[in-house]
Parts: structure tokens; sequence; C-alpha cells
């Protein structure tokens, strides 16, 4: 019961700050704001996160495609529609899109973010490339690169385009082949 209230406390740590950091930033926003919104001291905190810095990388590592990315791979069918979809999805939510772009700028001081989204940009492209088009060619990886790239420029500023469509044409640019 104990482990149980000890995860329940964290995940609302972790929701607290994620509403506080989307709006405050991840180095303008305060533990003690974090504290407020999650109704719990700052040694509760600490207890579960040893530093800010902890906290932010977690809640920065989470507002990542990573997750998205590894489930859609393991489905192994529709590769492309399904991170598309599930892209637009988690980044619908506007504290979602604010923590990813936050984050995105956040790469260049935690090595362990940056890491994060070069092993996207890298090896899970390859792994992606792979199961979608069956190949690790340059062009395949530059046409999933294109397609995250893509997704990308939707979240970062949305155009007048419905979801569905758009996730379609990108996958129909990231399948054509030149004859």
């Amino acid at each position: 019961m104990r482990r149980r209230n000890e995860e329940v406390t964290k995940e609302k740590i972790l929701q607290a700050a994620a509403e506080v950091f989307a709006e405050e930033d991840f180095f303008k926003a305060s533990v003690d704001q974090v504290c407020k919104k999650a109704g719990v001291s700052k040694g509760i905190i600490f207890w579960h996160f040893k530093t800010k810095d902890q906290l932010i990388l977690e809640v920065a590592k989470k507002s990542l495609p990573l997750d998205i990315v590894e489930s859609c791979l393991k489905e192994k069918e529709n590769t492309l529609e399904c991170i598309g979809n599930k892209y637009l999805e988690k980044y619908d939510d506007p504290i979602m899109r604010k923590l990813f772009l936050h984050t995105i700028s956040a790469m260049n001081i935690y090595k362990e973010l940056g890491d994060n989204i070069r092993e996207l940009c890298d090896s899970l492209v390859k792994k992606i490339s792979k199961c979608a088009l069956n190949s690790e060619s340059n062009e395949d990886i530059i046409r999933i690169r294109s397609f995250m790239g893509g997704l990308l420029c939707y979240v970062v500023n949305p155009p007048n385009i419905d979801k569905k469509t758009y996730v379609n044409t990108l996958i129909k640019i990231a399948l054509a082949k030149e004859t």
C-alpha cells in the first residue's frame, strides 16, 4: 500500500511539474511553484527527485515521442500511420506541446536529453525505415527523417489542414519512390 501511495504522489508531482514547466519554462519555474501545484512539500519532491534537474529530466523525457515510436514499431503494421496519428494526438495537448518545445531547446544543456533526441533522429529513424520501408538506405532514412520533420512542423505551427489528411500526405510522400 505504501509503495502505491508513493507512486501516486510521484505521478502527482510529475503532472504538476509538467504543467508548471510548460507555462514557465524549465529554468524560470521554481520548485515552490511545483509544490504548490502538487499540494506537497519540498521535502516530498526532493525525496522523489534528488534535484530540480532530475525532475526536469524526467518531465522532459516524457515529452519526447520515444514512447510513440517504440510502441508503433512493436505493432509492425502501418508503422507510419501509427506514429503520425499518435504523434499528433500526443501534441494536441497544449502542455505536452509546450514541454516538447522546451525540451528541444534544453537539449544542449542536458546531455541526456540531447542523447535521447539524437537517438530518435538516428537509430530509431533507422528502425522506422527498416520496419516501414524494409530498407535502411540513405534515401529511405532521409524519407523517414522528412516524415518526422513534417510531424514536428505540425506541432510547432499547426497548418489549417485536418490531421488525417496531413498524416496521410506525409505517408504518401515518405512511400513515394522515384521511378
